[in-house]
């Protein structure tokens, strides 16, 4: 075994992996969107797993409320731009990985440019209207789309495969995010982030290794107070905006 292929020793030998495995992963391109407490667990998983181009993309700075749960950030850090820390700290832990900072905001006139050219969109957002924007895109340009969200002790998740499985709109259409909770208000369990992370770099993986994602057409609640994982399959709905005049 070459000296590059000794860092992925323990992943090559997993049956579903192997040295093709880690070909088809070192060739692949992941976008997270929202590099907080989510997007910082994942975009260190798919760091280490050695994805080949890590797009990362965050317009905020940090702030002291960050760090509890947010470990790519340090107190020094407060008041300084993410983006530029985050690739900063990523970076040395694979220097096998392309790490590309995009300190940029989300919005319709940004998306396309943001995700074109991935094989999965990884979603680290904390807010439904970001979350409309990517699944159109996602479905726009038909790439796989890797949805978790995480409030309190509970997470959900779902994989969104255009063409094939509900969208994010067939599932959660018309939330007003100012009418829900959010973490500022009733918090997240840092533990619970990174269950549901490490759940969806986890379904990312099978995409990128041509298996069938476990949560395609399925909806994953997770509550860490019970410790329950409750599967739920999910339809399309038949007047979706987005995505009923794309299925096959």
């Amino acid at each position: 075994m070459s000296s590059k292929d000794a860092r992925y020793q323990r992943f090559i030998v997993l049956r579903d992996v192997g040295k093709e495995g880690l070909k088809r992963i070192r060739a692949a391109k992941v976008v997270v969107i929202g590099i907080g407490g989510l997007g910082s667990i994942s975009a260190t998983k798919l760091t280490t797993l050695g994805i080949g181009h890590l797009r990362i993309v965050d317009p905020d700075i940090v702030d002291a409320s960050n760090l509890q749960r947010q470990f790519l950030y340090r107190k020094q850090d407060i008041g300084k731009p993410k983006i530029p820390l985050a690739a900063r700290r990523l970076q040395p832990l694979n220097p096998d990985v392309t790490i590309e900072p995009r300190q940029e905001r989300l919005s319709e006139d940004t998306v396309d440019d943001l995700v074109k050219g991935m094989d999965v969109i990884v979603d680290g957002l904390d807010r439904f209207a970001p979350r409309y924007i990517i699944n159109k895109a996602s479905v726009r340009h038909e790439i796989p789309y890797a949805f978790a969200g995480a409030l309190g002790a509970t997470g959900n998740l779902t994989t969104i495969l255009p063409g094939r499985t509900p969208c994010l709109e067939c599932i959660y259409g018309g939330v007003d995010d100012a009418q829900q909770p959010t973490c500022h208000t009733i918090g997240v369990y840092p533990t619970l982030l990174g269950v549901v992370a490490n759940i969806q770099v986890h379904e990312t993986l099978r995409i990128l290794l041509g298996q069938s994602p476990q949560l395609a057409g399925q909806l994953l609640f997770v509550d860490l107070n019970s410790l329950r994982f409750d599967q739920f399959p999910i339809a399309h709905h038949l007047d979706c905006p987005v995505c009923s005049n794309t299925r096959q």
